[in-house]
C-alpha cells in the first residue's frame, strides 16, 4: 500500500478517534522508532535527533528520550520553536528529561570531526512548500557531514506526494516509513533521498486501510504470478506458449531486434518470428539461429500474412526507424491482432499526429515510453509535476495499458490501476536495455497467457530484477543472459 499526505492523514484522523487521543499514536510511532535504532545502532556511537516545530519532532522528541531511557548517547535538537502549547509535539517535548539544543547548537556540532548518527525528523508527510533559508542551510550542513543518517517518515525536503525536492533534501541512508510507504519514496528522486526503506508497524490498525479507495501498488510477483504466468510445463511444446512476432529493424539497427527477440524467446515464449525483408533477412540468419525469420517486402505481404498466421502477440518499434511506413505498419498490425507492444520509434513515428496512435489502441494495447517519448506523445501533460498523475491521465487518454519507464517505472491501466517499480538500478541507464524489456513483455501477454497489464507488471519486474545482478557496467546482452536466474527465483519462491 502506498499513500499520498491527505491519505495518511485521515486514517490517522480516524486512528485517533478510536484510541480517544492522537498522543498516543505519535508515543506509539516515537517508541516503535526507537526500538528499531536500538537493535540496530550501538550504544556507543553518538545520536544526534533533529527536531522541526511539527509532529515529525513530537516523533522525534519521543525517540530521543526513549534512546537516552535504553542507554544510548543522545543530543536532542529544536532547530525552530514550536508555535502551540495545545499541540502533541509540545506535550512530548515537555516529557523531556534532559537538556534540548538550538539551531546554532546543531550548527556547531555539525562542524566537528565526529561522525555521529543524525535522526532526522525536522519535516515528514505535512511538507507542502519549499524549506525556508535557515532549514536548506542546516540540510545541506548534514549531508554535507556525510554521516549515517536516519529520516523520521520522509526525508525533510522530499514531499511525500509526488517525491520533488523543495529546495533542498536530506540524503538519507535509511527512512523508517510510519505505517506504510508514502508516493514520494517511490518516486524519482524522493526514492534516491529515502535510502534503504523500513516500513514500522506504529500501532495503526490495518482495517482502516480500507477506508481509502487506493489503488496504487508496489510492483511484486504476488500480484501477478499466479494471472497466467506462462511457465514450461511437462507437456510444453515449443508453440504450446504461443507465437511471438517482432518487426525487424532497419538494416542498420538490427541489434535491437535481436535484442528484443533474445529477451522473448529467454522469458515467456517458445517461439519468436522476425519479419525482416530483402535488405536484412541475411543479417539475422547469420546472428540469431534460433530466430524464425520470414521475408515481407510489401504492405500487401503483410497484410496477407497478418491475416493467415497464427499470432499470439506482436512487438514493433525498437530500430523500425521514425517514418511514415512505421506509422502504417503500427496500425495495420493493431487491426490484425489484439496483443501488440508498441515500442520506441514506434511510439516516436506518432509524434505529430498522436490521436491517430490513441485511435488504434485498447486494454490489450501496451505503449512504452520513456520521458522524452512520453512528452512527444502526450505533449499537453508535459507540466504535470506528479507522476503518477500523468500515468493515469495518459493511459485513459491513450486507452492502453502505459509502461512509463525510469528508474521509477510506472504501469497504468486505463481503468486507473497503478502500479510502481521499486526495485530498478541505475545500471539500466544503458543502450538497449528498453529493447529487452519490450521483448520480455510481448513474450507474456496475448491469448491463455496474461493480460496486458499483468504481463507489463511481469515484465518491468524481471527486466529489473534480472539487472540487479550486475552491481556495475550492465550491457543490455546481461540483462538476458540474467533472465534464467530471475526465472529461477521466481520458480522456487512462488511456482
Amino acid at each position: 500500500m502506498i499513500l499520498n499526505s491527505s491519505e495518511i492523514k485521515a486514517i490517522e484522523q480516524k486512528e485517533f478517534k478510536l484510541r480517544k487521543s492522537s498522543y498516543s499514536l505519535m508515543q506509539s510511532a516515537g517508541e516503535k522508532c526507537a526500538d528499531y535504532i536500538s537493535l540496530n545502532i550501538s550504544k556507543n556511537k553518538e545520536l544526534l535527533v533533529v527536531c522541526g516545530p511539527g509532529n515529525n519532532g513530537g516523533d522525534g522528541f519521543v525517540i530521543g528520550n526513549s534512546l537516552i531511557t535504553k542507554g544510548h548517547k543522545v543530543k536532542i535538537f529544536l532547530i525552530l520553536p514550536l508555535k502551540n502549547k495545545k499541540n502533541d509535539n509540545y506535550k512530548a517535548f515537555k516529557r523531556l528529561d534532559c537538556e534540548v539544543f538550538n539551531l546554532k547548537d546543531l550548527l556547531k556540532e555539525l562542524k566537528k570531526k565526529t561522525k555521529p548518527i543524525i535522526v532526522d525528523c525536522i519535516f515528514g508527510t505535512g511538507l507542502n512548500k519549499n524549506l525556508s533559508s535557515s532549514i536548506k542551510d542546516i540540510v545541506r550542513a548534514i549531508n554535507k557531514k556525510k554521516t549515517f543518517t536516519i529520516s523520521i517518515d520522509m526525508p525533510t525536503g522530499i514531499s511525500s506526494d509526488n517525491g520533488q525536492v523543495m529546495g533542498e533534501a536530506i540524503k538519507a541512508n535509511l527512512t523508517l516509513a510510519l505505517h506504510c510507504k508514502k508516493i514520494g519514496h517511490v518516486l524519482f528522486p524522493g526514492v534516491y533521498f529515502s535510502g534503504v526503506i523500513k516500513v514500522l508497524d506504529i500501532g495503526i490498525r490495518r482495517s482502516l486501510n480500507k477506508i481509502i479507495d487506493n489503488r496504487i501498488k508496489e510492483n511484486n510477483p504476488n500480484l501477478w504470478i499466479n494471472k497466467k504466468f506462462p511457465w514450461k510445463k511437462y507437456n510444453s511444446h515449443k508453440y504450446s506458449r504461443g507465437r511471438v512476432y517482432i518487426y525487424g529493424s532497419l538494416k542498420n539497427y538490427i541489434g535491437a531486434s535481436l535484442l528484443s527477440s533474445s529477451a522473448a524467446i529467454r522469458c515467456g515464449t517458445g517461439s519468436v518470428t522476425i519479419i525482416s525483408n530483402k535488405d536484412t533477412i541475411d543479417k539475422y540468419n547469420q546472428k540469431f539461429f534460433s530466430l524464425l525469420k520470414v521475408e515481407i517486402n510489401s504492405d500487401e505481404e503483410l497484410k496477407n500474412f497478418l491475416n493467415s498466421s497464427s499470432i499470439t502477440s506482436f512487438l514493433i518499434g525498437p530500430g523500425a526507424g521514425v517514418n511514415q511506413q512505421t506509422i502504417d505498419n503500427v496500425k495495420l498490425i493493431s487491426k490484425f491482432v489484439s496483443s501488440v507492444v508498441i515500442d520506441a520509434d514506434a511510439i516516436t513515428s506518432f509524434t505529430k499526429n498522436s490521436k491517430e496512435l490513441f485511435s488504434i489502441l485498447d486494454k490489450n494495447k501496451i505503449i512504452t515510453p520513456h520521458e522524452g517519448e512520453f512528452n512527444r506523445i502526450f505533449s499537453d501533460l508535459k507540466n504535470v509535476k506528479n507522476k503518477i498523475e500523468k500515468s493515469i491521465k495518459a493511459a485513459k487518454k491513450a486507452n492502453c495499458v502505459l509502461v512509463f519507464k525510469g528508474p521509477d517505472t510506472i504501469i497504468a491501466s486505463p481503468d486507473g490501476e497503478i502500479c510502481i517499480n521499486t526495485i530498478s538500478t541505475e545500471e539500466l541507464a544503458v543502450i538497449g536495455s528498453g529493447d529487452v524489456l519490450s521483448g520480455i513483455i510481448a513474450s507474456l501477454i496475448g491469448k491463455n497467457k496474461m493480460s496486458a497489464f499483468d504481463g507489463a507488471c511481469a515484465g518491468v519486474w524481471l527486466h529489473s530484477y534480472a539487472a540487479r545482478m550486475i552491481k556495475k557496467g550492465l550491457i543490455a546482452e546481461d540483462i538476458i543472459k540474467n533472465l534464467p536466474k530471475a526465472l529461477e527465483y521466481l520458480a522456487k519462491k512462488y511456482n
